[in-house]
């Protein structure tokens, strides 16, 4: 039956209780802790400086943006004044048509005035103008003859006014032709001009609106730079908490190593004090009873004759000396295979399927179905348990082992079953196979990290060197 147990415990049994070992684990755990600490100084450094990048683009992007605004209603006011230009020059060419027209329908009618009175100029010229001789022939007397001479010279004058009249209004029409042609000729020119200027603030204002779109890129890129600071700054405070739990329930279990070595020194001391005394009483006692035996000896050989035996030296065997034997050392693989599938993408150099750009793959990726069981790959504490950029749904587990901080990666998970500062045992379940955050596809993105986890993950290595 599995006993899940308290990180306490879990700590001392993994840490075991030899004293070396425990100063091996207390030595690693604070540089483990110096080097989150310095890790973590520095992603707040960075987070820093990306904040104060952030502040200017923004304020870049706030500058651009007044700028781009300004030539947008620069370009609407611009706008505005060339359909009033194309509505005059709209107007100008219906008023140019009408001149036209009318000069069209004057120039007809002169014409055809000029041709009537063309004809009977040539018909007088040629044969006298009878019906004006008739007319002046027919007078009765000399009024009558003044008469009719004044009425023919006021027909004559007719005719000629007539035609000076149509001449008139075709020069008139003419000029009002040219005039209004040439106020066309200058609208169109205003119009080029400011279609000419339209076309500049145009290219300016793309010009404008592709900065804005660039900044809008790198505010973007720096929210997201920040928000992945952020998390890794997260992941090194937890990290960071944990190992001073750990550190702590070392110190403690050394305190409680020392007081109770100090007891069992205390309690040999009254034991060897006590053995000292009972030594000590008890050659007193035999030299009482060397002593005695040694009088009754003497005794004995005063009474009998004192024999001497023979001396003889024995050869001194001595057995052989075994040679010391010692097992060899084997490479214990510590970690279990989280899930069982084929790899898609073994540990390191390699193209990154959603870019296409050569990395460094820093894990191990294995494809089975979503929704299988994903198992902790050894004992530990579960470092992080939820969302982080790039691995989606993700488990961190700590674990301590011979002495060494280890951090195992459970990547693009579809569900999260554990908790932060969790214990967990070799073969829990920590979630299902999934295909969140950058993925492709459902699989498992497994991660061993000799160390802690630190930003570019430099602590990583090949899974398959650490699986059973």
């Amino acid at each position: 039956m599995k006993v899940r147990f308290c990180s306490t415990v879990l700590s001392l049994a993994l840490i075991g209780s030899s004293v070396s070992v425990q100063a091996t684990s207390k030595e690693d755990l604070l540089k483990e802790q110096q080097e989150v600490e310095s890790r973590l100084q520095e992603t707040e450094q960075s987070q820093n400086q990306t904040s104060e990048k952030l502040v200017l683009t923004k304020q870049e992007r706030k500058e651009a943006k007044a700028r781009l605004d300004e030539v947008n209603s620069r370009l609407e006011d611009l706008a505005s004044k060339i359909a009033d230009q194309q509505a005059a020059v709209s107007v100008a060419k219906e008023e140019l048509a009408t001149v036209t027209r009318a000069v069209g329908q004057t120039e007809s009618k002169l014409r055809a005035q000029e041709k009537l009175i063309g004809d009977r100029l040539r018909s007088v010229q040629r044969d006298g103008d009878v019906k004006y001789i008739e007319v002046l022939l027919d007078a009765k007397d000399f009024g009558d003859l003044i008469s009719r001479f004044s009425t023919v010279s006021e027909i004559i004058k007719q005719d000629d006014g007539v035609l000076q009249t149509y001449q008139a209004n075709v020069k008139q029409l003419t000029e009002q032709r040219s005039e209004q042609e040439l106020v066309l000729g200058q609208l169109k020119k205003e119009q080029r001009k400011l279609l000419i200027l339209q076309t500049r603030i145009i290219a300016e204002s793309e010009i404008k609106r592709t900065l804005v779109v660039r900044l809008n890129s790198q505010v973007k890129q720096l929210q997201q730079e920040q928000f992945t600071k952020a998390e890794e700054a997260a992941i090194l405070e937890d990290q960071q908490r944990l190992i001073s739990r750990q550190l702590e329930e070392l110190r403690a279990a050394e305190l409680k190593a020392q007081q109770e070595a100090k007891e069992r020194a205390e309690a040999a001391q009254r034991a060897a004090e006590a053995a000292a005394r009972e030594a000590e009483a008890e050659a007193q006692r035999q030299a009482e009873q060397e002593a005695k035996e040694k009088a009754d000896k003497e005794q004995q050989e005063q009474k009998q004759p004192t024999t001497r035996p023979p001396t003889a030296s024995e050869p001194v065997t001595e057995a052989p000396s075994q040679p010391a034997t010692s097992s060899p050392s084997t490479s214990v693989k510590p970690f279990l295979l989280p899930v069982t599938g084929y790899v898609s993408s073994p540990f390191g150099p390699r193209n990154n399927p959603l870019t296409g750009k050569s990395e460094r793959h820093t894990g191990l990726d294995l494809v089975n179905a979503k929704g299988t069981p994903i198992k902790a790959a050894a004992g530990g504490i579960v470092l992080r348990a939820g969302s982080a950029t790039g691995y989606g749904n993700v488990v961190m587990i700590t674990h301590l082992i011979d002495g060494r901080v280890w951090t195992t990666v459970y990547g693009h998970l579809d569900s999260v079953s554990v908790k932060a500062g969790q214990t967990v045992m070799p073969g829990d379940i920590v979630g299902k196979l999934g295909s969140t955050g950058w993925s492709t596809g459902p699989h498992l993105h497994f991660e061993i990290h000799r160390g802690e986890w630190a930003v570019g993950q430099p602590n990583a290595v090949d899974p398959a060197s650490y699986i059973l």
